[in-house]
């Protein structure tokens, strides 16, 4: 068991047998330890791990405002909104669009080798495999091998796409 699963657990069974005034001081003790943040949205309570980006609760950023694009200020304008389009076009036919796709790059061919995780509010689903099959992703595939041409992407690097209007 790695260290933030353990951390995990002690607070979870901390919160468990916690009540409503014991269970904000476990929380704010541990965000002043670093080992939770809380969600700056107003409107959701929840706190959230140091390794999650994104509010379990809501799916906002850590700094509490909603997710937006993100993206290295290298990729022009046109190769984003090609992939915005791709990834609309893929999901135009599923009845829940997500609201935002996220690539995260860990090696492989480029962006189409990236971990791919879809946010629905504050819920994530990991798509397996995510978008490197050419042709069942054909312009996805190919909107990623553009940016990847464009700049190969650095171990680690993040990029997300928001498809709610």
């Amino acid at each position: 068991m790695s260290e933030a699963e353990a951390v995990r657990n002690v607070i979870s069974r901390l919160v468990d047998g916690a009540d409503e005034t014991q269970t904000r001081l476990i929380h704010e003790l541990a965000c002043q330890a670093g080992f939770l943040w809380s969600c700056g949205n107003p409107d959701c309570p929840a706190h959230n791990h140091r390794g999650r980006r994104y509010c379990e609760g809501c799916g906002w950023g850590r700094k509490g405002k909603p997710v937006g694009d993100l993206h290295p200020s290298m990729y022009t304008e046109r190769r984003w909104t090609r992939l915005r389009r791709a990834l609309l076009k893929h999901y135009a036919a599923d009845a829940s669009m997500p609201d935002a796709v996220v690539f995260d790059y860990w090696g492989g061919p480029g962006w189409r080798g990236a971990e791919v995780t879809e946010m629905y509010g504050g819920m994530t689903k990991e798509i397996t495999g995510g978008f490197r099959d050419r042709d069942r992703f054909e312009d996805i595939a190919a909107a990623l091998d553009s940016l990847t041409k464009w700049s190969k992407p650095s171990y680690g690097e993040h990029i997300r796409v928001v498809l709610a209007p």
